[in-house]
């Protein structure tokens, strides 16, 4: 049986994360693994940061924890769940667990309460967008949960589809039970992908001042009911001072965002 984690933090905004999860899961018959990352309590001082005994914390998780898996199993009695609380946090559990396959797909929270802890921050999501294998759905805080039924795969026109990378992205499409639409945004710097279109399967171009607008204005438009962005690594450099198209689309989407690892 395939398994979702799903990132936990015990607030009202990652209710519509579970219930995403949850859709996800009933759909491809697969288990939920809760997660929540355990952070040790830490006192300021005019000496610097004393790190205190985080058993009361730890047992107050628990005790969160559990009601909210008796929540869920009485609600959902046909999903298999699980939970995990660790010191690991939510980067470090999703990368090894994804390195050991135990896992199919991350659904995780995004929550952006100002510009600045935008720029600052960033978020768990951002930061491992092209950093793993498996497949990450960032559910955007006020999202309004519905049945997932179309989803837009956005390409630019360097964009390399090899077989392999079209495989992991149809499969993820299969995986949640949803059909799929190519799309390019065609800039004013860019040619239509129609014109010299090398891709084995259709592609829907776009006409747009940036990618970020033409994407976003297309997926309401369509009704789509999430976006798949293609993920690179790029360089500590990067990652810190350039906003990527991906980045940007993540951090104002107003529906789900997939990123699949090229």
């Amino acid at each position: 049986m395939k398994t979702i984690l799903v990132g936990v933090d015990f607030t009202k905004s990652a209710d519509n994360t579970i219930d995403y999860a949850i859709e996800v899961a009933k759909k491809s018959n697969a288990k939920v693994l809760l997660f929540h990352a355990l952070t040790a309590p830490v006192v300021h001082t005019t000496s610097g940061l004393i790190f205190m005994d985080g058993d009361t914390t730890l047992k107050s998780d628990k005790n969160k924890m559990n009601e909210l898996l008796i929540q869920l199993e009485k609600k959902h009695p046909d999903v298999k769940f699980s939970a995990e609380l660790t010191y690991d946090t939510i980067k470090e559990k999703v990368k090894k667990l994804s390195k050991k396959n135990k896992i199919s797909l991350a659904v995780l929270g995004l929550e952006t309460k100002s510009k600045i802890s935008k720029f600052i921050y960033g978020t768990t999501s951002v930061d491992l967008t092209g950093k793993i294998d498996c497949p990450i759905i960032t559910v955007p805080e006020k999202y309004k949960h519905h049945d997932i039924k179309k989803i837009l795969i956005a390409i630019d026109n360097k964009e390399s589809i090899s077989s392999g990378l079209s495989k992991r992205i149809h499969s993820t499409i299969d995986f949640i039970g949803a059909t799929a639409e190519y799309v390019h945004i065609k800039t004013e710097d860019e040619l239509e992908l129609g014109e010299k279109n090398t891709h084995p399967f259709p592609v829907t171009n776009i006409k747009a001042s940036d990618f970020q607008t033409g994407i976003s204005n297309y997926a309401k438009k369509s009704k789509a009911d999430a976006i798949v962005l293609i993920s690179h690594n790029y360089s500590a450099f990067h990652n810190l001072f350039i906003d990527s198209n991906s980045k940007k689309i993540i951090l104002s989407s107003n529906i789900p965002v997939i990123s699949i690892h090229k």
